[in-house]
């Protein structure tokens, strides 16, 4: 007998008189032997008809088919498909594929979307520690990132079902998440902008990271603004100027007046001929270089977007009100400024005292 050669699609040919046939119709295997090309033909043409009519042969090929999605649609795959087809778009694409990767780095990345349920969800969000190196390795995640990583496995799964239709129900609509905790109040506390920029200038990107932080301050700018900043954006002239802002969180664009110490900033800064981003870093370097530096300045639970509170607070302790403050800050609501904003009471004493002191000067009673 000799080799065998392919005779056609499906039919292979072992010698004169053997015809084989094998091919696969939806992931099931059709065989058969017959002595002429022209019967092989028949066979293979007539069982392709046949199992394309027979309902109950459909069923069972579906079924088959159904058996091999589930077991190969993991979380991670379909995040990668999420990635690719969903977050790039948004705005939030790289925060987000910070999220991303550390859904891939779980346990629940290697189960089937089909077989995740709530009480994995659960699990899941109850064993989240930080696991970048670091000095909060190990440490358990605050209740809001637990909620944005809840948020993000919701539209993964709505989106599996709405748009991939696959057959999936999402496991997040039967977990009670964590509490959203009050808006964070967290200042600047006494020395520890002070300490905090020492041990930041150590650092070896501190030509970058040490201006930043201080015209963060200034500015109450948002981190992902500070980042997104070009050089040509900028408009300085002597002790004032302004940052035109393009890619703000709520989506519209936003001039930041600059003050002078703002202005003595940006002034001390090498800059590029060809321009460029102002502080080109990347979130993670920028993340590990504020957890070191606070560590060793002995500073706990100070996040780089608590420099907006600070920020936004002092805006306040120089007077403006709250249009003047919002113009700057990009808050769109008051009561969004309002949650930004944490006066000190020694502050506003000082204050009181100064009123009351104005009011006796000028011969009012009080």
């Amino acid at each position: 007998m000799g080799k065998t050669r392919v005779a056609e699609r499906g039919i292979y040919q072992r010698g004169p008189y053997s015809f084989q046939v094998k091919l696969m119709v939806d992931g099931h295997l059709i065989t058969g032997t017959f002595d002429s090309l022209e019967e092989a033909r028949a066979y293979r043409n007539s069982k392709r008809a046949a199992l394309a009519l027979d309902p109950d042969a459909q069923r069972v090929l579906d079924a088959r088919v159904k058996r091999h999605e589930v077991k190969a649609a993991t979380l991670s795959l379909v995040l990668d498909r999420y990635q690719k087809e969903v977050s790039a778009k948004k705005k939030s694409a790289e925060s987000e594929a910070h999220k991303i990767a550390r859904l891939k780095r779980s346990k629940l990345a290697a189960k089937s979307i089909y077989r995740i349920t709530a009480d994995d969800v659960v699990a899941f969000l109850k064993e989240l520690k930080r696991d970048q190196p670091g000095p909060l390795q190990g440490q358990p995640l605050s209740a809001t990132t637990k909620r944005k990583l809840a948020a993000l496995i919701s539209h993964v799964f709505t989106i599996a079902r709405k748009r991939w239709r696959m057959d999936v129900s999402n496991p997040i609509a039967d977990i009670e998440l964590p509490s959203a905790g009050r808006p964070r109040k967290r200042r600047l506390e006494d020395g520890e902008e002070q300490r905090l920029l020492h041990e930041l200038a150590k650092a070896r990107q501190a030509a970058i990271v040490v201006p930043m932080v201080r015209l963060a301050i200034e500015t109450a700018m948002r981190q992902g603004e500070l980042l997104a900043l070009d050089w040509k954006d900028l408009r300085i002239s002597g002790k004032h100027g302004t940052a035109t802002l393009h890619d703000t969180k709520n989506g519209e664009p936003r001039i930041v007046p600059l003050n002078a110490t703002a202005c003595e900033i940006l002034g001390a800064m090498p800059r590029p001929l060809k321009g460029g981003p102002v502080f080109p870093i990347r979130t993670p370097a920028l993340r590990a270089i504020w957890e070191l530096a606070s560590e060793r300045a002995g500073i706990q639970g100070l996040r780089f977007h608590d420099l907006r509170h600070e920020g936004t607070s002092r805006l306040f302790e120089l007077g403006l009100d709250r249009i003047e403050a919002a113009a700057i800050t990009g808050h769109k609501t008051l009561q969004m400024l309002a949650d930004y904003t944490h006066l000190r009471a020694e502050r506003l004493a000082r204050k009181m005292n100064e009123a009351a002191n104005s009011l006796e000067l000028a011969g009012r009673p009080l």
